[in-house]
């Protein structure tokens, strides 16, 4: 029997906190709830959630400092809700790791959506396609969502990024539009606001990939339409 999705909540509204966890097990997850973020960092590692829901409004910690941490040492996609709904603070929570992005307040089919998508992200590999690329000078590995320097120093990969790169990988030196990368990622945010995080993302790739913007080796950008894959991924 195929073990249930876990899912970790960190809300520090308790009203908010039950409803989330009244729906996401009502669906079938295994879902774990906090107030505080201490707490869910000492439980994350014996619970190993594929999802963690973020409140960046948190009583203990600073939110986004959180964000750039688990983004950055640990292996779950992370949905972030906040009562920050500009689309600067978007962009700082994209900057900092956020796979998807959800303003308070919203709505339970919105969520659920959401989190499904970040999960679609995650398994859109299949097992028999080559996962193991070598870009520029890095290694990837788009089945276990890292990537290695010459030096052998690993960085994780997001699901976002993973999902933005296997279309580059797939779609080599073509242009590949933000409306492709938008149905690949399965967005439902607003154009406005999608164009300014796709940009942020791949940002973030680009630079995890050490290519620089001003003369690019594997990413280029071509203004008002999308992205081109330069680089061949052996």
């Amino acid at each position: 029997m195929t073990e249930p999705i876990r899912v970790s909540i960190l809300e520090d509204s308790l009203e908010l906190q039950r409803l989330l966890v009244d729906v996401l097990t009502g669906i079938g997850y295994d879902v774990r709830a906090y107030g505080r973020a201490k707490d869910f960092e000492l439980d994350f590692a014996q619970f190993k959630p594929k999802v963690s829901i973020i409140d960046l409004g948190l009583p203990d910690k600073d939110g986004l400092g959180l964000l750039h941490k688990m983004s950055t040492e640990h292996d779950t996609a992370i949905l972030v809700i906040s009562g920050r709904s500009s689309l600067t603070d978007k962009i700082a929570g994209f900057e900092l790791g956020a796979d998807d992005y959800l303003a308070k307040p919203f709505e339970m089919p919105e969520l659920v959506a959401r989190i499904k998508a970040l999960l679609r992200r995650s398994r859109s590999l299949p097992d028999k396609r080559k996962s193991i690329h070598t870009v520029g000078n890095v290694t990837v590995d788009l089945s276990q969502f890292t990537l290695t320097d010459c030096n052998g120093n690993e960085e994780r990969l997001s699901a976002s990024e993973v999902a933005i790169l296997t279309v580059f990988v797939d779609n080599p030196n073509r242009l590949v539009t933000r409306d492709k990368l938008r149905e690949e990622l399965q967005d439902r945010s607003d154009q406005h606001s999608f164009d300014r995080a796709i940009d942020v993302r791949v940002s973030r790739l680009r630079s995890k990939l050490k290519d620089s913007p001003k003369t690019p080796k594997i990413i280029k950008t071509v203004y008002g339409a999308g992205y081109i894959f330069i680089s061949e991924a052996d």
